[in-house]
């Protein structure tokens, strides 16, 4: 399976909307295209082709090599938590989890006065500790992880970090990227579910030497 097709047409539609998401990506980047590994590349391609807008290209930011981090870490089947179901729900993946509707979530968003979103971050924090964070919706999220790195020595394998909206959302990825953690994000308001999915899913698919 290539990009979700199983039919020689759905096949041949694939490699076509491949081939234009390439040279666009070439004519946004230019020279800066070597800059890029070709695992970072391939999980270009598919953001761009998720979202049909070639802007990602410029918009992805790779540090410290979260690609070979999050290809380790799905290797070693290591826990993928998520923000919300919406982003459960796209990536195909067993060791899957999201407290986003969790009782004890409920519980301590009421008694902190936090987000939902913030809460089922700390009520993951032993799975998000050696394995892998999809942020696609929540910047209160993103932010919570970004504190219990900073301050509950918390060490997630790779962080996606892609918020979207005009509120937090650019400010929680920025803050994400002075942290010494490996991590894949956006710059500014840009993102959502299918960025993040996209982006673990290409992972996901590169840890099984698949075409991604």
């Amino acid at each position: 399976m290539f990009m979700g097709a199983t039919t020689k047409d759905g096949l041949n539609i694939a490699e076509k909307s491949r081939e234009i998401v390439r040279n666009k990506i070439k004519c946004v980047l230019g020279d800066k295209l070597k800059e890029y590994s070709n695992e970072e590349l391939t999980i270009m391609e598919r953001v761009v082709h998720a979202t049909a807008d070639e802007e990602y290209a410029k918009l992805l930011v790779f540090k410290n090599n979260p690609v070979e981090n999050g290809i380790e870490a799905i290797k070693n089947k290591k826990p993928i938590v998520v923000d919300v179901n919406m982003v459960k729900a796209g990536i195909r993946y067993d060791n899957l989890h999201n407290f986003i509707n969790d009782r004890e979530t409920y519980k301590m968003a009421k008694k902190e006065q936090i987000t939902r979103a913030m809460a089922s971050m700390r009520v993951a924090k032993k799975l998000i500790n050696g394995g892998i964070v999809v942020i696609g919706n929540a910047p209160t999220a993103l932010f919570e992880v970004i504190r219990l790195i900073n301050e509950e020595d918390i060490k997630p394998k790779l962080v996606i970090g892609a918020p979207v909206g005009f509120v937090k959302a650019g400010e929680s990825k920025e803050a994400l990227r002075h942290t010494n953690i490996p991590s894949i994000t956006t710059v500014g308001a840009k993102g959502g579910t299918p960025v993040a999915v996209s982006i673990a899913n290409g992972i996901i698919a590169l840890s099984k030497n698949k075409r991604a």
